[in-house]
């Protein structure tokens, strides 16, 4: 009779565990943060203004990474002096990942435009082929 009870609850006790509700809500988040990224990279400012733009966004991002890893040990000292820590502290890890995915996604942004301006040449005349330059 255990073992029946046992057989029967596994399945159910397995499907629970391996939602795929909870990875697709995670994916479309994760989706959506890099769409919001690269709107804001389409919005940054074009020329000399752009390198003190990248510097005080590198700036902001580790401040707000900061803050959220200290509001993730505040919650978590708090979660820890409540009755259902293991539910508190869930969900204090939810909105940590949540903040880190955002500010991740921007980081990873902010590199790739660093990376496309690195691979442009400062010197039109350097693009063009050496049997096309003026001495």
């Amino acid at each position: 009779m255990r073992r029946l009870l046992i057989l029967l609850a596994a399945p159910a006790l397995l499907a629970a565990c391996s939602s795929a509700s909870l990875h697709e809500s995670h994916r479309a988040a994760q989706t959506a943060h890099a769409q919001a990224a690269q709107d804001w990279i389409a919005a940054a400012p074009k020329g000399a203004a752009l390198e003190p733009w990248m510097a005080a966004e590198r700036s902001r991002i580790a401040a707000e990474q900061n803050a959220a890893r200290q509001r993730f040990e505040q919650a978590e000292k708090t979660c820890w002096k409540r009755f259902a820590v293991n539910d508190c502290v869930s969900r204090a890890r939810q909105q940590r990942r949540q903040t880190q995915d955002r500010l991740r996604q921007q980081e990873l942004a902010l590199n790739a435009l660093e990376r496309r301006l690195a691979a442009q040449p400062d010197d039109p005349a350097a693009s063009q082929p050496p049997a096309s330059r003026q001495p």
